[in-house]
Formats: C-alpha cells, sequence, structure tokens
C-alpha cells in the first residue's frame, strides 16, 4: 500500500454551532509532502494552533493506490490506550483528523475543546495509522511526532530526568542526615557488593544448590542394577521392546536461589546499562556542564579567551597551569599592595580604651537621627588606607537619611545646641581601634538597612579637635552670613548608644586586629585593575571546576560499565545460562540463603543490591517509544520537579521529606496521571529562608475569578513574609513564532496578567517581588542576550517603550531551562535570593554561608567594593553600586545584570537607571520584532 502525507490546511464554518463537537468544513488546502524518513515511517514536528484563527494546521493521509478499497482510517497510541477516527474529504481525495470544538466561542470563533487535542499539535511521541481494506484491519504507516521546541535530545532527556530526579528524591529520603547522595557513592556501594556477589557465584558455580526432579526416560532392560518395578511390568506386558520407560530423579540446578541471583543480575545490568558512557542519563548531565562551562567561557573576560584559545583547551593541564600561573603572578602586586597597608595601620593603632592626652581635644556629646540608606549626597566612606584610618560622613538636614538633632559641647551652661544651617560634616581620623570599630557598627550599611523602616537615635560621644577660632568647638561663622559650618571631628569615641543600646567593642587585641583584617575596607590605588585581576583568575578556575565536573561524570560512567561487563560476564556462568525466567520473583529468604555459607553471603549482596536500584524506576530505552504525550505537559511536570531537585541537590535547600511529591511522580510516570499534582505545594528550607513552591495554585482576583500561574515561590524570611515570584511556563519556539509573541508574552503574561494582579485573598496579597515566564527557547536569549534579555527584559527599553526605573529593576523576565541547560534558572533564583532579598553574603551557588570569605576594599574615588569567595566551591562575586545613582549591583562571573560587551567583561549596566552603557549603544537596545 502506497500512502502520501502532507502538511493541510483545514478551514471551519464558525456561523454554525457544533453538533456533537463538530463543525463544517468550508475548505482544505494542500500543503507541502512530507517525505518519510524510512519506509511507511515518518518523522514530524508538532506544531501550533492560534485559538483566534479558524484554521488549523495538520497532517493529511493519501491513498496513491487502492484507496476506494480503504473504509476507515485511525490514528493510535503503540500501547492501544487511545485511538482517533479520520474523516474523508473526497474533494481532495484526503484523509485528516477532525477538529473538535466547544460551545464557547471568543472573537467569532468556537474554541478547541481542550480534551480532545489533534495527535501531533502539542504532543510528542509515537502513533501508528490504521486502516480497514475491505473489511481487514491493518497497520500501514508509523508517526513520530517529535517536539519543535525542543530538540529531540532535549526531549528525551527531559524524560530520563525525571526518572533520575525521582531516584534521587528517593534515595535521599531515606537518608535524611545526609542529603545529596552523590552518584559516584551509588555506583562504588554497587560494585563492592557486586565483588561480594562474584566470590559467592564462583564457590555456588563449583557446587550449585539443586533439587531432586523426577524425570521419564526409556532405557535397555539390565540384568543388574537397581530394581525398576515400573519397567519390570511393561517388560512383561510388552516382551520384545529395545526400550522402556523408566522414572529417576536428576538434580536440578534451577531453584528459586538461583533464579533470584540471575534476576538481581539481569536488573543490575540494566540499571548500570541506563547510568553507562552512551546512554541518555550520562549525555544529559555532559551536556549540561559542558553548556554551563560554555556560557561561562562566553561572558569571560578577552583576555581569558585569548590565553586559551578555545574553552576547550582548559582539559589541557599544561595549558591551564601555564594561564594559571600568568595570572596568579597578575594578582600578586595587589595583594601585595594591600598587605603593606594593612600591616603599616596595624603598627601605628593605638589599642588601648583612653584618648591619646597629646593631642588637644574637647569632649562633646552629639546626637542624630538615622532613617534609610546613604546617598551619594552623604559621602560615607570608612577605610584603612596608606594614611590611616579614616571615617567621614556628611549630612544635609533637610534629607531624612541623617538629621543632627543636637550637640553639647560642656560650658557652664551644658546646654544642648541646634546647628543652624543644614550641612554639616562628621569625621574620624584617628589610630585608635575600638573608635572605629563604634562609628563602624553604628553607621555600616547594615545598620543603616536596619534603620530604612525605623528611625535609629544615635548618640555619640568623644573627644574632637576644636575649630580653630570657631564660635565653639564645632562651628565656624561664615563670613557675612548668618549660617555656620559644623564639623564634628573627633580623634576618639568614648561612647556610641544606638536608641539607648551601647555598642559593644572588643577588648583583646586579637579582636581588634579581626575587625582590621575582616571589616573595615581597604582604599587601595589598583582596586579597579585588582578586581578585574581577581575576577580572570576566578573565571579560569570556574571553567577548570567544569571541567573536573566532566570528568567526574565520566569517571561514574565508566564505572558504571565496568559493573554491566562485570554482571554479564557471570550470567554466561553455565549455572545461569541454562535458566529461563518466566515470571518475577519476590527477594525473600530462604532457608538455604540462611544456612549455606556460600548462599548466606549472596544474600546479604542481594539485600544490599536491592536496596540500592529499588530507588530506581528503570527508564525504559528508545523513549521515542512512548505514547503520545501532550509536550507542554511534561515540560511544565520536568520544571516543577527541576527546580526543586535544583534547590535541593545543587542550592543547598532542604525540604520535609520526599514522600509525597515522589508519590505525585510515580503516578506520573507510571500511570500518566495529573491528578496527584493537583493543589501541590512544597515548603523548602535553608536556615532562616523559606519557599512554599505552588504549582497552579488558583488565586482568587474576584469571588468567581481566579489566575493559575503555572509555579507560584513565595518567600519568607524569619518567619517573614517578603514576596511571592511568579512563573509562567511557556512552551514556545519564538525563532518559528517570532520575537513579537516573546514580547507578547512577556507584556501580556508576566507583566499585566501577573505582574499587576490584585489578589482577594489575604494568603496572596503580598508584594510581587518578580514575574516572569519560563521558556524552552533556548536560542533568542542565548544569541541575543542584550536583546532579550532573559533576567530583566526591560533593559530593551525601545522594544518595550519605557525606561529603566528602579522600582521594576529585574522584576519581568523571560527565563529558559531545558535539561541541557539548567544554570539560566540557577541565575534567576539567585538574582532573587541576592537583589530582591539581599542575600548576597551567601554562595547561592552551592547554598554554603559559613565558608564565604569577605573582603572589602575602596576604589581610590571612594567607592565601596565587596569582594565574596566561597570556600565550598570557589564562587567568586563582588557587590559594588552603579556610579551614577549609587544603586546595588553584584557582579558575578556569569551575571544576571546585562554584560557590557566589551574586553572587559566585567562591567555590567544598571539595570535601575542604565549607568554602565556604553555611549555608543545609546538608550535603545533594538527594535526588531518580526
Amino acid at each position: 500500500m502506497h500512502v502520501e502525507l502532507y502538511m493541510i490546511f483545514v478551514q471551519y464554518d464558525h456561523s454554525v454551532a457544533p453538533q456533537q463537537g463538530l463543525l463544517p468544513i468550508s475548505s482544505i488546502s494542500i500543503g507541502d509532502k512530507i517525505a518519510p524518513e524510512n519506509d511507511q515511517e515518518w518523522v514530524i514536528p508538532n506544531h501550533y494552533r492560534n485559538q483566534n484563527e479558524s484554521i488549523m494546521r495538520q497532517i493529511g493521509i493519501r491513498f496513491v493506490d487502492k484507496g476506494r478499497h480503504v473504509k476507515a482510517v485511525s490514528i493510535t497510541s503503540p500501547d492501544e490506550m487511545f485511538s482517533n477516527s479520520y474523516v474523508y474529504h473526497s474533494e481532495e481525495n484526503i484523509w485528516f483528523e477532525p477538529t473538535r470544538f466547544s460551545t464557547k466561542k471568543r472573537k467569532h470563533y468556537y474554541l478547541y475543546e481542550t480534551d480532545s487535542i489533534l495527535t501531533g499539535i502539542t504532543n510528542a511521541g509515537t502513533a501508528k495509522l490504521s486502516c480497514d481494506e475491505d473489511g481487514q484491519a491493518r497497520d500501514f504507516a508509523t508517526i513520530h511526532f517529535v517536539p519543535s521546541s525542543l530538540s529531540i535530545e532535549d526531549y528525551e532527556d527531559m524524560i530520563a530526568d525525571l526518572y533520575r530526579i525521582h531516584e534521587d528524591f528517593v534515595r535521599d529520603d531515606r537518608n535524611i542526615a545526609k542529603v545529596a547522595i552523590k552518584s559516584n557513592k551509588v555506583v562504588m556501594e554497587l560494585q563492592e557488593q557486586l565483588r561480594k556477589l562474584t566470590s559467592a557465584i564462583k564457590q555456588i558455580n563449583v557446587s550449585p544448590h539443586a533439587t531432586l526432579k523426577l524425570y521419564t526416560t526409556k532405557k535397555k532392560p539390565q540384568n543388574s542394577g537397581r530394581f525398576d518395578l515400573r519397567m519390570e511390568i511393561e517388560q512383561y506386558i510388552n516382551p520384545g521392546k529395545p526400550n522402556y520407560r523408566s522414572r529417576e530423579l536428576k538434580p536440578v540446578v534451577a531453584t528459586f536461589e538461583n533464579k533470584l541471583i540471575k534476576q538481581m543480575l539481569e536488573d543490575l545490568i540494566h540499571y548500570a546499562t541506563v547510568k553507562g558512557s552512551d546512554q541518555t542519563m550520562t549525555k544529559v548531565l555532559l551536556r549540561n556542564v559542558l553548556n554551563e562551562r560554555e556560557a561561562h567561557f562566553r561572558k569571560s573576560d578577552l583576555e581569558i579567551q585569548r590565553l586559551l584559545g578555545s574553552v576547550e583547551m582548559v582539559e589541557d593541564l599544561n595549558t591551564y597551569n601555564r594561564v594559571h600561573s600568568k595570572l596568579m603572578r597578575d594578582i600578586q602586586p595587589y595583594l601585595e599592595e594591600e598587605r603593606q597597608i594593612r600591616e603599616d595601620v596595624k603598627a601605628k593603632a593605638n589599642f588601648i580604651s583612653s584618648p591619646n592626652g597629646q593631642i588637644p581635644s574637647t569632649y562633646v556629646e552629639l546626637t542624630l537621627a538615622m532613617n534609610g540608606l546613604f546617598t551619594e549626597s552623604n559621602s560615607y566612606y570608612h577605610h584603612q588606607s596608606d594614611e590611616g584610618m579614616t571615617a567621614q560622613l556628611k549630612y544635609d538636614r533637610r534629607e531624612t537619611q541623617l538629621k543632627v538633632q543636637s550637640y553639647i559641647v560642656p560650658t557652664q551652661f551644658d546646654q544642648p545646641k541646634i546647628p543652624n544651617s543644614h550641612f554639616g560634616t562628621l569625621q574620624l581620623i584617628s589610630g585608635h581601634a575600638q573608635s572605629h570599630i563604634r562609628f563602624y557598627k553604628a553607621f555600616c550599611e547594615e545598620a543603616q538597612l536596619k534603620s530604612v523602616d525605623e528611625a535609629k537615635m544615635i548618640h555619640i560621644c568623644g573627644f574632637m579637635r576644636p575649630q580653630p577660632n570657631g564660635v565653639d568647638a564645632v562651628a565656624m561663622q561664615i563670613p557675612n552670613s548668618i549660617y555656620r559650618n559644623y564639623s564634628f571631628n573627633f580623634v576618639h569615641i568614648s561612647s556610641i548608644r544606638v536608641d539607648g543600646n551601647e555598642i559593644t567593642v572588643p577588648a583583646g587585641k586579637n579582636d581588634l586586629l579581626a575587625f582590621l583584617d575582616k571589616e573595615l575596607p581597604v582604599k587601595m590605588q589598583g582596586a579597579e585593575q585588582s578586581e578585574a585581576a581577581f575576577m580572570r583568575l576566578k573565571q579560569l578556575e570556574q571553567l577548570q571546576k567544569f571541567t573536573k565536573q566532566k570528568e567526574n561524570i565520566h569517571s561514574d560512567a565508566e564505572k558504571y560499565d565496568e559493573l554491566r561487563e562485570a554482571a554479564q560476564a557471570l550470567l554466561e556462568l553455565p549455572l545461569f545460562s541454562s535458566l529461563v525466567l518466566k515470571e518475577r520473583l519476590p527477594v525473600k529468604p530462604t532457608q538455604v540463603f540462611m544456612h549455606n555459607p556460600s548462599y548466606r553471603v549472596a544474600w546479604q549482596a542481594l539485600q544490599q543490591i536491592k536496596h540500592e536500584l529499588s530507588a530506581s524506576l528503570f527508564v525504559k530505552q528508545h523513549q521515542r517509544q512512548i505514547s503520545t504525550g501532550k509536550v507542554e505537559q511534561i515540560f511544565e511536570v520536568w520544571t516543577l520537579y527541576k527546580i526543586i531537585h535544583i534547590l535541593t541537590k545543587e542550592m543547598g535547600w532542604k525540604i520535609d521529606g520526599y514522600k509525597d511529591i515522589t508519590s505525585c511522580l510515580d503516578q506520573y510516570m507510571m500511570e500518566g496521571s495529573t491528578q496527584g499534582l493537583q493543589n501541590f505545594s512544597a515548603i523548602l528550607r535553608w536556615e532562616h529562608c523559606q519557599v512554599e513552591l505552588y504549582y497552579e495554585p488558583r488565586i482568587h482576583l474576584t469571588p468567581r475569578g481566579y489566575l493559575t500561574p503555572d509555579f507560584v515561590l513565595k518567600f519568607k524570611m524569619y518567619d517573614r513574609t517578603m514576596g511571592l515570584v511568579i512563573l509562567d511556563a511557556k512552551y514556545r519556539n519564538y525563532e518559528s513564532q517570532g520575537t513579537g509573541k516573546w514580547k507578547e508574552d512577556v507584556v501580556d503574561i508576566a507583566i499585566k496578567k501577573y505582574g499587576h494582579m490584585h489578589p482577594i485573598e489575604p494568603k496572596w496579597q503580598v508584594p510581587i517581588l518578580a514575574s516572569c515566564i519560563l521558556h524552552s527557547d533556548v536560542v533568542i536569549s542565548e544569541n541575543a542576550e542584550d536583546k532579550y534579555n532573559p533576567y530583566h527584559a526591560m533593559y530593551n527599553e525601545a522594544l518595550f517603550k519605557t525606561n529603566l526605573c528602579n522600582e521594576e529593576a529585574h522584576k519581568y523576565g523571560s527565563i529558559y531551562m531545558v535539561p541541557s541547560m539548567t544554570h539560566v534558572f540557577k541565575n534567576w533564583f539567585r538574582l532573587i535570593m541576592e537583589y530582591h532579598l539581599g542575600e548576597y553574603k551567601v554562595c547561592w551557588y552551592c547554598g554554603e554561608a559559613k565558608e564565604v570569605h569577605e573582603r572589602q576594599l575602596l576604589t581610590q574615588a571612594g567607592y565601596p567594593k565587596y569582594y565574596y569567595t566561597c570556600k565550598s566551591c570557589n564562587e567568586f562575586w563582588v557587590k559594588v553600586h552603579c556610579r551614577s545613582n549609587h544603586h546595588k549591583l553584584i557582579k558575578h562571573m556569569n551575571n544576571y545584570h546585562l554584560q557590557v560587551e566589551s574586553r572587559r567583561k566585567w562591567y555590567v549596566v544598571c539595570p535601575s537607571c542604565g549607568d554602565g552603557r556604553p555611549r555608543f549603544i545609546g538608550n535603545p537596545i533594538v527594535t526588531i520584532s518580526f
């Protein structure tokens, strides 16, 4: 039977109501002919439909010969769980699957029936085409629908990854005290148990346990030997025959114990195979690591790219060592400059509690109100430099951040004075360590943050240099003016109280030295160059870390290959080669397992192997052969579980048991049921932080109207609700659907639908921290991050006809995630924790907090820089501020701020004001939309 497949366009008549879900056909247009992949086998990407159109794009079938003999055509899944009938259009001589419509109408079109979607529209998988030819049913073709928004590799990876996620969750649920069991520990345990089992099998093979079985045979009569009554009777009845039937007992090794050992070896081979070098599970891990390494290399400094030549050269140990040595030499001058400043300051510092009486000073008491973060006008700095330890703070009494309430200079009246001008300066220029600790704790950024919601009253007592020829110790009369200049030039601060609570200062010299080493920043000439040099070094080390991960994945896979080969060799022994397993045997003890020494060793190994293998659902091979499934639903389910998997396995979060979430995944993977995912929620914790993760929750905007975003993350810190983060999954191919569709999704979904929603339930009446779409198209942002930035769509001011502002910085985005590229989600989640929630002192690459080293420097212009290095995973990041408006910036080796494409890729664009954007680009980034 010769058949041809076409893409066809079916137009329906929406002027009449559907009858039994069907509408009359207006016309059919025959499109391109689809070439077969093999004989009677087609591979077809699934495609898109639009509810606003009356045209449906789908496949049509034409029988070239014997078409008149075909009476019916249907499309069926391989497991025959579903089957849809085709209809015949005589004018075009084409068979096709009819679209079913609901009775709901929108914009003059009846909506598609969501429970009966055409095969291949949004589904992927394998289907059979069957027909009734002259009363005979037959299968005549096979169609593989593959995802159009994913590579077939990513689609198969997605399914395989769900099995791996399930296994990891089951293992961690068994080992609550030891979360995130590593794959290499599993394979090493299996290797150890197989060694024990091999030793036992070698002894068993010499003398296997057997049972006696009665067999009926034919043999010649004998005058000697054991008397056989049955043969004697038969010989008496039928004399003269050459052979007579006889019965005898023979040993048989097909015992329960031997069969169970063979069954476990086969299971082990199957498990080791799916974990092997050339299998999907290993490939997805490798592609993910290599893609993340490639992203880091692409964003690395051009000096790194020049020195390495290509990212693969980091795998060459000689090249890596040569480049690493050069970069280490580059940072040495800056380390030496910093070390020299610190040593000089320590040598000149005063660690005694009483003031130096040799400096003329006057006792002063000063009262201030602090309310919020300082601005540029405050000119706040506190550092150590080649000039010693210095602190300065300017105030403007017209602003809320800092106001001088009054001061007292001891006189015969001791009356508080209120400055008669708006402006003034506080300074601490002294080598007295205790004074600097008090000043630092009172005015550092952490103290400023604590005053944001409620003003802090600060009372300073200390000694200062009096103003020469001043009105008093702090005030100088401005010539020809009624106003005065106020300068509080402290040389020693004896106490500072914040809201009546005195700031405590350590007494021991070692603690005072620790303050100079770890907290008070260093101002150095080469701070800018130092930052770039450290960044290059850490970028190289990060590339090497990904290379190590790649090597570990290869090593684990090779161990599984060896495991498989060793188990296969055992199955080739005569003991097992003749055994036939007709049914699944239960793993249970027997008398032989308990009392025979060799079998007892085997039993102990079998139990351990079963324990390790039972966490796996045994990934089925040839994933294309699964029944057709709705790809966008698979994408959503995979995304849900991948979010939990990344947070718990890579970013240090913990979940209270995995039983409920694994049972839901069991239902979906084994039965295809999403019932367990209804009203799904999970709580994840990290120290003082908590995330409530919801899948498709109902958020009511009116008593009857509600929204169901795909994923909602509700963040809490110290039991205080901080806000919501919303992700709505979009299974898209923007290259095919156009970047106009990308903009439409961002504006209509992320911004208008969820970013501006106003729930009526108290549970959801919290600030929206971020609202983003999460899609599957890696190309659009990967190749043009400046135009379609995944973390902050508003960088493209021209496309969205808006201006950057602090209120919407990193609020709306469009991140992408597929199994081979999960680093974008990890980067985005780090953005939420660092940028929106202020947890920038934690390494959100691995979740480490205690082993993060902070190093403070100031540029020559006085800009603060906080360097953070994670001792656990070697991640490196810097917290700075933009120069124009002092907005917070946190820079990483893989930035979520827009990077400037220049030689020094450490530069980023401020998401609040655009500071740092190259002048030649200007405000607009792109106006392209197609």
